[in-house]
């Protein structure tokens, strides 16, 4: 057995039924024809065991034991079965381990069975003697090392689907939600030290937590084996669907991968295909949140709710993909639009799906944490339900947390950080739920807040909730109100509704331990006093009497320092109003110390005893207050108000009832406890007593006629006056006071009984002298102290209810910020609408096939800038969509528990500063301290996780002709620019629609604000570099480049502005290492980004430009726009678009002739000085303008501008919208919009000759973008009136033959002919040189069309200023002059198409080409698929089938094509990392870090690879893997076949043998387009096999197994060819391989083609005139396109005679490299 350190056995097993005569094996080792070991189930379900060596438990070696203590196999359930044993040599800790289900069951020593050479693994009976049985076995693995008892545990959790090999570096991501949270679940008890460790399994300290625990450290750093270690793995995915291969598994494990396992008896190999995994296949979870969107019905939004919960809670990939799209936050805005559709059995569906059990609440769990958190926790949703949801929905709260299993899990690992009291506060504080909810609201806001008692989630919310609305607000009206932003508040009901809070919270606070909580987090004294106000309610009083009776049972010394802050003054001032029954209770517990702690009594004992006397003053204020209302209710005229203005107007008799209770508690307590009686051994005490029954008998003995009751109280009040008197604790002159009051009661009570009152027996009473000097200077030291008492307690009333408002004004604050943050939030879920792109494009399952298909043109550009890539209109142009979130399903180290060891802040109780200010910091900054006057808060929402606003700019973001204010965000990571909002003059992030005009950047110009506003991001190692550019001539615009392609044009109020965040924008970006894996299509030809250093000025770039172009390294066309860019001219800005020269003046003939010069226009002078008589009227105007003193000019218009641009490219969106912003909205009249512009030829000779204000130049897409000469949205342009003839696509030169492509083709030879380079010189210096304001030349245009003619800064006037905007924006801007000297010809000597002494050319020479003689040393024994370039040591490599090399990196590779389906990334042959389940069954890269994947579940997916070495910038390489999923995109229906991707042109492009060959965005992941084969159906029946990009073009060569087709970037058909029929003509070959011929431009492209014994040069061109075979196998939607071969090569044959076939091609520029199938690689050189 070829394990000796110890083996691992781990199944995942199901038995319908049990054998009946011996033990079914589940896993077996034979060798030499004996059992080494043997694992099976008996007929019980028992497991036993049987090795070679013998058993500690006794028995002979090879005989079964029995696991007795583990518990049977339950029937017709899968179970994960793990057989764990290790070698004799280790420690005491038993030796053989059985885990079931994760849980080890039963160990015992057993010595390690003898280890044999030869050894055959047997799963199942395969002698047949167990006897009939029924079992299924999902996979099983064989490790040669022993796992860890966490180990199996984490197995298990991974499901019986997991079908790999552990080796991901993130096992958690297959983790479903319900498994994750059990494994959470266990660590948390793991931590608390309540799970059942595993025997000899050392016990994780509490507090040292499971961070030291292996499961952690297995789910944080991998499993800790490599693939080497697994013996065997057998899965599903290893089973052929080939007849004949039926019988074998192959085998996935490490280094036996390739082995099979024999499959004999009744063994089926099965794939069952459940829900989530055809849910998966036909779009994923994005089908099924369209479904819930499209329910009509309650029962269609149940059953669509449920589809899509089944789909996603058994399938980690469906749940990775929702998390991916944010779909949680989608299904909760559309459940917000559905909630009144929602019915019960929904509700139950989506709380099922969260983790409710209705059927067991007590272990009721949140197992899926984002839906709970974005679905179950929208009130927006719920309250919109009917009244049973929401009560339900309510009381899930509390199945949670009350009485559940997992309560102490689910409240600190689940719902600590949801903020959930916040948002019952608020959704408290609206109208939302009814009258009768509110209390089962409170309930559960009072269930969460108990389990989750800490100082920010829930004591300082609870406080300042109270303390806003327990009392009326004093502060004033509020500024600003929250209502109109999300929901309405409810005023009405906030006291009510405060006061049930209250109860709640003081509940909350009977138990002790949250009471200490709540003692170090805030200051008791002041807070008691705040939220007692003063002129508490009833229930408030009653309440904070109970909080104080609570408090002092957890501090004894409080009662000190609550004096000490005036407390007990202001209880006695506030309480008596409030006093009723309730009250009465209260007090007299806080009295006698009886309050509930802990849900325990205090211990009862015979005599009462007085625990906190200072309340006795607020008892007798309220004694005194009542006799005082019983009093006045008794005079004549008042019938229930007391003359001292009692606000709850009760009647008399709930007056002298409360009264009489009251004295009857004090006779009571004054017969049974002396502590009671020691009370008024202090003069204060007694003599508030005193006064009051004295005014009160004084009040009654004038009234003749008393009540009943009255005179009951009377009497009451006589007995107790008379136990005082008889008091010994009582002062001898206080008794005689008693004695004075006592005798008018008397008389008072014989008046009102008609003298038949028993009279007081005087003789008990004991005559008392005392000092009468004394006594007399009593009243007048009485009357010192409460004037010192009452301004003690003005001052305290006042602080207090300045700190009131203080609170209430940050509530409002808060309130208000909420909403805004809600509506931010739905805002941003409003934009979260590419989910549907896939669904309704042609692919998708809602295809939209009404009307034809709109295009845009993409912002993204391709080499040179060459903006000529379609997008779909429907599109939203949204870059680099905010990631909200990752590992979602994450497995993490419980929190301490650090609630249980409060420490308060300590400050003297005697300091003069003793208040909560003192405690911590400010009142504003401690309450307030979240709710800050954050001006930046509505945009933080935008921003990525963790990162943080370094500096915000308003800024104006240039579009075409559009601007668009924004802002522009620099944070810690990324750079964002956000539209339509703007700062202030303060600096508050507001509206852009709603923000003065002086705000926005650019004047004049039209402010795009309709419609949902772009939000943009991309980390800061995607932003390349800046330049700093002018926008209407002023020096305020600064364009960003970015990696993926695209720029980012801005224009800054000021320079500083612009200057600041350049300078930041400079450092984040840093010098960028050029991307060593870029191909071919760079996007300028000098270091492949000089397009962003070029542009920064007038550096050594433009010079190194200027000598390639001369050597002719480059071409014109390329030359021209690093010219453009380098003067300021960019596609983005239409008032300063790139500019280049008409180069044709023949639109006459039927054939261009590129020979005669007459062909070409010339080009030493301006298109208005073509002809003498133009040079005429120039000079004269220039000369009539000279002779008035006004600055001459030659032409009052320009050669380009906004208005040339957009005319030029009407018929292409954006361009269409632009015209019409410049036209005011609408077409002008059909016969004056094309007058000049409906055929080229009409436009060329109203340039040249015809009209003397048209003097217009052109634009790059005359040579690079066929499309814009088509009207393919069917534009309605008019009817020309004079002609009748509806305008459509522009009319092409007969030359061009109706084809757009060949008129652009035909131009772009123009350009780089001959005699334009020879000429091209003269045109530049008009333009950027030395003659760009030459009046000899002919070329001086409007003063206001040069840089520093006008400075729109120091124009104060608005009229003005817009009348100067308006000049500029129609005569256009000149650009930047570059040169002073007279440029340089070329050197036109030799080969013009190629180089300067470069002799010969594959296109030009493919003739010559011949196979090397020998091939290459680098042979791989195998069948080459691709060929890597070693760009250090200048030499090529080939690289095996499954195989790619990473661009740029010669020792790192991405593999593929293994048994368990995964990527894999292999540093210096060394895996490094495996991405398992990626489906991979094609790869290509567009450059070093992004590989495009094909899958064999027809997805394509995008993935980042980063290097370490590459760029330490990168935080992201330090943790996790250095392989990232970026998109999975869907289109295709069956397996993708092939895949090619390219940077240059930010696409990829897939074929699947569904016989389509589809075109993907890049940076976005999204669907563009299907390309059609020229038939009228996208696509063709048989499997695409290749697809290729034409780096310099776009162009894109696909194949499958019978023809050969050729489009354009935007799927147009150049050509097709039927290999079928071109082989039968001897013209065609089978085609096994494809590569393009790369140049920066070629007159001609070539396409290679390898195959069956060799390699096929191909061309594609335009012929109308002669047919021949090839001709006839080509066909073409396009007109005359055709391929035409250019040369067959001819492989030499092998020894054995054969020739190989081609499998991979690669040019190198002008050389031509070949692998073959059999492994060797050549060379096909031209002569030197």
């Amino acid at each position: 057995m070829p394990c000796p350190a110890g083996f691992s056995f781990i199944c995942w097993l199901s038995v319908e039924k049990f054998p009946t005569d011996d033990a079914l094996v589940v896993f077996g080792v034979r060798g030499s024809g004996r059992w080494l070991v043997k694992l099976a189930v008996r007929p019980d379900g028992k497991f036993e065991l049987a090795t070679t060596a013998s058993p500690s438990r006794g028995g002979e070696p090879g005989t079964g034991t029995v696991f007795a203590k583990a518990p049977a196999l339950q029937r017709a359930r899968w179970t994960h079965v793990a057989l764990v044993q290790y070698p004799a040599h280790r420690s005491n800790a038993p030796t053989i381990r059985l885990f079931l289900d994760g849980t080890l069951v039963d160990a015992f020593n057993w010595s390690y069975p003898k280890l044999d050479s030869t050894t055959t693994y047997i799963i199942g009976d395969e002698a047949g003697t167990a006897g009939p049985s029924n079992w299924c076995l999902a996979s099983a693995h064989l490790l040669s090392v022993p796992l860890g008892d966490d180990m199996a545990r984490l197995f298990h959790h991974l499901g019986p689907r997991y079908s790999a090999n552990f080796q991901a570096p993130s096992l958690i991501r297959f983790l479903t939600y319900e498994a994750s949270a059990s494994l959470n679940i266990y660590l948390s008890a793991l931590r608390e030290g309540v799970g059942a460790p595993s025997p000899k399994t050392p016990v994780t300290p509490r507090g040292k937590g499971p961070e030291m625990s292996p499961l952690m450290k297995a789910i944080k750093d991998g499993v800790g084996f490599t693939e080497d270690a697994v013996v065997f793995a057998l899965m599903p995915a290893g089973a052929s669907d080939d007849p004949e291969s039926r019988r074998f598994v192959a085998n996935a494990g490490g280094k036996n991968n390739g082995q099979k396992a024999e499959l004999r008896g009744d063994v089926v190999c099965s794939k069952p295909q459940c829900l989530d995994v055809g849910l998966w296949q036909v779009g994923g979870p994005a089908v099924t949140l369209r479904l819930v969107e499209l329910a009509e019905t309650p029962q269609d939004l149940c059953t669509t709710l449920s589809i899509l919960c089944d789909g996603l809670r058994t399938s980690w990939q469906n749940s990775e993909d929702m998390e991916r799209m944010s779909g949680y936050e989608i299904l909760a805005s559309i459940l917000r639009q559905k909630a009144q559709m929602l019915n019960m059995a929904g509700y139950r569906v989506i709380m099922e799906f969260v983790g409710i059990d209705f059927n067991n609440p007590g272990h009721s769990t949140v197992a899926n944490s984002i839906a709970y958190q974005f679905v179950a926790l929208d009130f927006h949703i719920w309250y919109r339900t009917r009244k049973e949801i929401q009560t339900a929905h309510l009381a899930h709260f509390v199945a949670l947390l009350r009485d559940n299993h997992f309560a102490r899990f689910n409240a600190r690992q689940r719902l600590a950080k949801l903020n959930i009291v916040r948002k019952l506060l608020y959704a408290l504080q609206t109208d939302w739920y009814q009258h009768d909810v509110i209390p089962q609201l409170v309930d559960s806001m009072k269930t969460v807040a108990e389990y989750n008692f800490s100082t920010d989630a829930a004591i300082k919310p609870l406080v300042s909730y109270l303390a806003a609305n327990l009392h009326e607000d004093t502060s004033g009206p509020p500024s600003r109100s929250p209502q109109s932003a999300i929901s309405r508040l409810d005023r009405k009901h906030a006291h009510e509704k405060a006061e049930q809070v209250l109860e709640a919270f003081v509940s909350i606070l009977s138990d002790s331990t949250r009471m200490k909580k709540f003692m170090s987090a805030l200051p008791l004294t002041r807070i008691c006093l705040l939220l007692l106000g003063d002129r508490p309610s009833n229930v408030v009083a009653a309440q904070i009497l109970l909080m104080l009776g609570l408090i002092i049972k957890s501090s004894p010394s409080f009662p000190r320092k609550f004096e000490l802050v005036s407390g007990w003054v202001t209880l006695k001032t506030a309480i008596p109003p409030a006093w009723d029954p309730g009250v009465h209770v209260a007090a007299f517990d806080l009295l006698l110390g009886r309050t509930v702690v802990d849900g325990r009594l205090p211990t009862a004992g015979t005599v009462p005893a007085v625990a906190c006397a200072q309340i006795m003053p607020t008892i007798l204020a309220s004694f005194h207050r009542g006799l005082q209302n019983i009093a006045a209710d008794a005079e004549p005229g008042m019938t229930g108000t007391s003359p001292c203005g009692d606000a709850d107007g009760r009647a008399p008799a709930a007056n002298d009832s409360a009264v009489e209770v009251l004295v009857e508690e004090l006779i009571d307590l004054h017969a049974s406890s002396e502590s009671f009686r020691k009370l008024f051994m202090s003069q204060q005490t007694t003599s508030m007593f005193i006064d009051a029954v004295k005014t009160f008998i004084d009040r009654v003995a004038a009234e003749p006629n008393l009540h009943d009751k009255t005179v009951r109280l009377v009497e009451k009040i006589t007995h107790l006056m008379l136990m005082l008197a008889l008091d010994t604790f009582v002062d001898n002159t206080q008794k005689r006071q008693l004695l004075e009051v006592l005798r008018k009661s008397e008389e008072a009570a014989v008046a009102a009984s008609d003298g038949t009152s028993p009279a007081v027996e005087r003789a008990a009473l004991v005559e008392v002298t005392g000092d009468r000097s004394k006594r007399r200077s009593m009243p007048s030291v009485r009357l010192s102290l409460q004037i010192v008492g009452d301004r003690v307690l003005q001052k305290a009333i006042g602080r207090i209810a300045a700190w009131r408002n203080t609170i209430i004004a940050t509530e409002r604050k808060r309130l208000r910020k909420t909403a805004q943050d809600i509506r931010e939030y739905h805002r941003q879920v409003e934009r979260l609408g590419e989910w549907r792109t896939p669904l309704l494009s042609e692919r998708g399952l809602w295809a939209h096939q009404d009307g034809p298909k709109l295009w845009r043109l993409d912002e993204t550009e391709g080499p040179f800038r060459i903006r000529k890539k379609m997008e779909p209109e429907h599109v939203k142009a949204v870059v680099g969509a905010k990631v909200v979130r990752e590992d979602v399903r994450d497995v993490e180290n419980p929190d301490a528990d650090d609630g249980h060891s409060p420490v308060a802040i300590e400050v003297p109780p005697w300091a003069e500063s003793y208040e909560f200010s003192s405690t911590e910091v400010d009142d504003d900054q401690r309450w307030d301290d979240d709710m800050k006057d954050d001006k930046l808060r509505r945009i933080r929402h935008e921003l990525e996780p963790g990162d943080v606003i370094q500096a915000v700019k308003t800024v104006t973001r240039i579009v075409g002709v559009d601007s668009s204010p924004g802002l522009l965000i620099l944070g810690k990571s990324h750079l964002y620019m956000l539209d339509g909002l703007v700062e202030n003059e303060e600096g508050e992030v507001i509206e852009a629609r709603d923000a003065p005009k002086n705000v926005f950047a650019v004047p004049g110009t039209a402010l795009e604000l309709e419609g949902i506003q772009r939000a943009q991001r991309w980390p800061f190692d995607q932003v390349v570099s800046s330049s700093k550019r002018t926008c209407l001539f002023r020096d305020v615009a600064l364009e960003i480049y970015m990696r993926d392609s695209r720029t980012l044009l801005v224009v800054f109020s000021t320079p500083r502005d612009r200057q600041d965040m350049h300078a930041r924008l400079n450092v984040v970006s840093g010098p960028k290492t050029p991307d060593p894996g870029s191909a071919g299509g760079f996007r300028t030809p000098l270091l492949r980004n000089v397009s962003s250093k070029v542009l920064k000025g007038f550096g050594d770039e433009i010079w190194t430009a200027q000598r390639r172009w001369q050597a002719r390294e480059i071409s014109n066309f390329t030359y021209l726009s690093i010219i453009n860019q380098t003067s300021g001219r960019t596609p983005a800005d239409v008032t300063q678009y790139p500019v280049f020269p008409w180069v044709i003046a023949d639109y006459q003939s039927e054939k261009l002739d590129l020979d005669s010069p007459s062909t070409f226009r010339d080009l030493n002078f301006p298109m208005g000085a073509l002809t003498d008589a133009r040079r005429e009227a120039a000079q004269q105007r220039y000369s009539n303008l000279e002779s008035i003193g006004e600055t001459p000019f030659h032409y009052g218009t320009h050669f380009s501008s906004s208005m040339i641009v957009c005319h030029y490219l009407i018929r292409m969106s954006p361009f269409t919208h632009m015209f019409k912003t410049l036209q005011g909205g609408d077409w002008d009249i059909p016969d004056r919009l094309f007058r000049q512009g409906h055929t080229l030829t009409r436009a060329y000779d109203s340039a040249s000759q015809e009209s003397r204000g048209d003097v217009r130049e052109l634009i790059p897409e005359f040579f690079t973008c066929p499309e814009f000469l088509e009207n393919s949205s069917h534009l309605d342009f008019g009817v020309q009136q004079n002609s009748g003839e509806r305008i459509d696509d522009v009319k092409l030169p007969a030359w061009a033959k109706g084809d757009p492509l060949l008129f652009v083709t035909l131009n772009r030879q123009a350009l780089e002919s001959d005699y334009v380079s020879e000429h091209l010189p003269a045109w530049i210096d008009l333009i950027w040189g030395c003659k760009q304001r030459d009046a000899d030349s002919f070329n001086v245009f409007h003063p206001l069309s040069y840089e520093g003619a006008v400075d729109l800064d120091n124009i104060s006037d608005e009229l003005e200023r817009a009348a100067t905007v308006g000049i500029i924006h129609n005569f256009g801007q000149t650009p930047r002059k570059i040169f002073i000297q007279p440029h340089p010809p070329r050197l036109m000597h030799g080969v013009t198409s190629l180089p300067l002494g470069t002799a010969h050319g594959i296109e030009e020479d493919f003739h010559l080409i011949l196979q090397s003689s020998r091939p290459f040393k680098a042979e791989i024994g195998a069948s080459i698929s691709s060929i890597g370039v070693d760009n250090v040591m200048e030499r090529m490599f080939p690289v095996a089938g499954n195989t790619l090399n990473v661009p740029g990196y010669i020792n790192e590779f991405i593999l593929w094509g293994f048994i368990d389906q995964s990527l894999r990334l292999q540093v210096d042959r060394k895996v490094v990392e495996v991405a398992e389940a990626a489906s991979c069954s094609c790869a290509a890269f567009a450059d070093s870090e992004c590989l495009v994947t094909g899958g064999e579940d027809a997805t394509v997916r995008i993935w980042r690879l980063t290097h370490r070495s590459h760029d330490m910038r990168d935080r992201e390489r330090d943790v996790g893997g250095a392989l990232r999923l970026m998109f999975i995109m869907r289109g295709h229906t069956e397996r993708v076949s092939c895949v090619a991707a390219s940077r240059a042109w930010s696409i990829a492009v897939s074929g699947s043998h569904d016989g389509t060959v589809s075109v993907w965005d890049l940076n976005r992941g999204t669907y563009i387009r299907t390309i059609s084969f020229g038939s009228g159906q996208a696509g063709v029946r048989e499997r695409i096999r290749f697809v290729c990009i034409h780096e310099s073009t776009g162009y894109i060569a696909s194949c499958s197994g019978e023809r050969l087709a050729l489009h354009t970037i935007n799927g147009r058909v150049i050509a097709v060819m039927d290999l079928a029929r071109a082989a039968s003509l001897g013209v065609g070959d089978d085609i096994a391989s494809l590569a393009f011929h790369e140049r920066e431009w070629s007159k001609r492209g070539v396409l290679a083609t390898g195959g069956s014994g060799g390699i096929t040069l191909r061309t594609w061109d335009f012929r109308a005139d002669r047919a021949d075979d090839e001709q006839a196998a080509s066909t073409s939607s396009m007109g005359n396109w055709r391929f035409t071969t250019l040369r067959s090569l001819k492989c030499r044959a092998e020894d054995d005679g054969e020739t190989p076939t081609v499998t991979a091609l690669k040019f190198v520029g002008e050389c031509l490299f070949s692998g073959d199938d059999r492994g060797r690689m050549y060379s096909w050189d031209l002569p030197d």
